[in-house]
């Protein structure tokens, strides 16, 4: 089952989105609009058949959706614990847009 870890600070964040791709996550999905990293950001990380996605607002942090065995995984390579709750910024149709916007970029 898929939840969602919410208000991740920023840089922690980012931090974990950098230490996936050091080890060998590819980068599958991301928004490109005008506000990319400013007002809003999303990104999808795959590694063989494990999916990662990420989403980002500067009004309500980052947060991440995962299956619960890559949290687990997170949780231990990057030494954090994630509160879980209802997404904001990785809803099914806020998802939906970011995707259908990378089309046209």
């Amino acid at each position: 089952m898929k939840k969602t870890a919410i208000n991740i600070e920023t840089e922690k964040w980012k931090s974990i989105i950098s230490g996936l791709r050091n080890k060998g996550w590819k980068l599958t999905a991301k928004y490109n609009g005008f506000n990319a990293g400013i007002d809003d950001d999303f990104l999808i990380l795959r590694k063989g058949f494990k999916k990662i996605m990420f989403g980002w607002s500067n009004w309500l942090e980052g947060e991440i959706k995962c299956s619960d065995k890559l949290f687990r995984y997170l949780e231990t390579e990057f030494e954090t614990e994630f509160e879980y709750g209802k997404p904001s910024n990785l809803k099914p149709l806020v998802i939906l847009t970011y995707r259908i916007q990378s089309f046209f970029d």
